[in-house]
């Protein structure tokens, strides 16, 4: 026998409701075959005050969320949220912080980007939730810096994966790093799911990503210099500990178009136009 899924079950459920009559009946519907959770009721309350939310990263990177609307949207999301047991192992990315009139404050973790529906990625102690893309698409997105670069991951780690590349040819036999956890211009645009994604990039090239206190023979320090949304500069700083050798790298991209994207330069000699 086939198992029917869960939007065929929600065809039949929204077909029963128009056969009997009744909104109540729709979201009580909703509420015992998963489709919905109530535990977000309170975001409904006029008593909300505000809502902060902080990155992980980047402490200089906060924002705070008072427009009734904007709330409204988030209460959609979460209300629609999957509950589940097993929490994504990604670091979080940010903080969410709901505060109400009497001063009671929620706190949750949130892992950016992740849509996996059997683990969390906004969760605390009292409850896990698995919830789509659209908490970053509708409200973190937006609030992002006009200069954040186009395509930031492509750049930004598209360009490290580069120079691992060369770097490996160079340095041929010796362990190879990468540090960019210091690179303080690109704190509030890094998140767990791409930094993941490019630490399993990186170690298909013999290079890993480094974590506060670990280092290897060949250490590569990320110092993003500036950006716009179609111009990023970077010094990559390269030490080799035990020969106390040390040497820049230059990374200069320019988006020409959306359907060329980025032409990137990496040289050991500062570009013309860097």
């Amino acid at each position: 026998m086939v198992k029917p899924s869960k939007r065929n079950i929600l065809i039949l459920l929204v077909l029963a409701v128009l056969i009997l009559g009744g909104c109540t009946r729709l979201e009580s519907l909703k509420v015992k075959y998963g489709f919905k959770n109530t535990d977000f009721e309170y975001l409904k309350s006029q008593e909300i005050s505000k809502i902060i939310i902080q990155s992980t990263r980047d402490k200089g990177f906060r924002f705070i969320v008072t427009d009734k609307s904007t709330i409204s949207g988030l209460y959609e999301s979460l209300s629609t949220a999957k509950k589940v047991e097993e929490i994504i192992s990604h670091e979080p990315d940010y903080v969410f912080e709901i505060h109400d009139m009497d001063g009671e404050v929620r706190y949750y973790n949130y892992v950016a980007g992740v849509s996996d529906q059997e683990q969390a990625n906004f969760y605390n102690e009292e409850g896990s939730y698995a919830v789509t893309d659209r908490i970053d698409n509708n409200l973190i997105q937006n609030l992002y810096s006009i200069r954040k670069p186009k395509f930031f991951q492509e750049i930004y780690y598209g360009s490290f994966i580069d120079l691992i590349k060369r770097v490996k040819e160079e340095y041929n036999g010796k362990s190879i790093g990468i540090k960019f956890y210091d690179d303080v211009e690109t704190l509030k645009y890094q998140l767990s799911r791409d930094i993941e994604t490019f630490r399993e990039e990186a170690l298909k090239e013999g290079a890993v990503v480094l974590s506060h206190g670990e280092t290897a023979d060949v250490v590569l320090e990320v110092n993003t210099q500036g950006y716009t949304t179609i111009v990023y500069k970077a010094v990559v700083n390269l030490k080799v500990t035990a020969e106390h050798e040390a040497k820049k790298y230059y990374i200069l991209g320019n988006y020409v178009n959306d359907l060329e994207g980025w032409e990137t330069i990496i040289s050991d000699a500062e570009p013309e136009e860097f």
